[in-house]
């Protein structure tokens, strides 16, 4: 009978454990690699993205963007660009802190008001502001997307040059992949 209470006391104390193994104190999700609620004020889309960086920083993980699809009720909306006129790209959501592989990281894309002709190939896509990964930032114009008329897309770059002021100088190259949805 003593055997029997520890064997089930045992199980109960793994069974918590492992039910809150996934959350932290404030009962989001522990996973350094998603980000944001998945939840956004209607009428909205999300992005679902998927990132793998080389370079001085290299990362590789996936969070959802919840704010650049403010004010679109679909997504094919989103890529015709009717609902603002063009596309500000998916990238990582505003006002929040989005980090992968324990760095925030920090970029958009943009294809500007004069060159947007809806769904299609673009180059040079990445805003002024460029690639911010922790301390270090990377700029250069050699980018591309294809968007999709469903809103997906994937946009790549290469041989950013940059880094920390004070520290490590290189190159990052890297490729992001999207989905959307209502």
């Amino acid at each position: 009978m003593i055997a029997g209470s520890r064997l089930l006391a045992t199980c109960a104390a793994a069974v918590m454990l492992a039910a809150c193994a996934g959350h932290t104190s404030s009962g989001q999700s522990n996973t350094s690699n998603t980000q944001s609620s998945g939840q956004c004020n209607e009428p909205c889309v999300l992005f679902h993205l998927q990132i793998s960086f080389s370079g001085l920083d290299g990362i590789q993980g996936s969070f959802v963007d919840n704010s650049s699809g403010s004010g679109d009720s679909s997504c094919a909306q989103w890529a015709s660009g009717s609902g603002v006129g063009w596309v500000l790209g998916p990238g990582t959501p505003t006002g929040t802190n989005t980090v992968i592989d324990g760095k925030s990281l920090n970029f958009g894309i943009s294809v500007t008001k004069d060159k947007f002709h809806g769904p299609g190939t673009y180059s040079t896509i990445l805003l002024g502001s460029g690639v911010t990964i922790g301390a270090d930032t990377f700029f250069g114009t050699d980018s591309r997307e294809t968007l999709n008329t469903d809103g997906s897309g994937k946009a790549t770059f290469s041989d950013l040059v940059g880094g920390s002021t004070t520290g490590a100088q290189g190159s990052e190259s890297g490729t992001v992949t999207w989905t959307c949805s209502k």
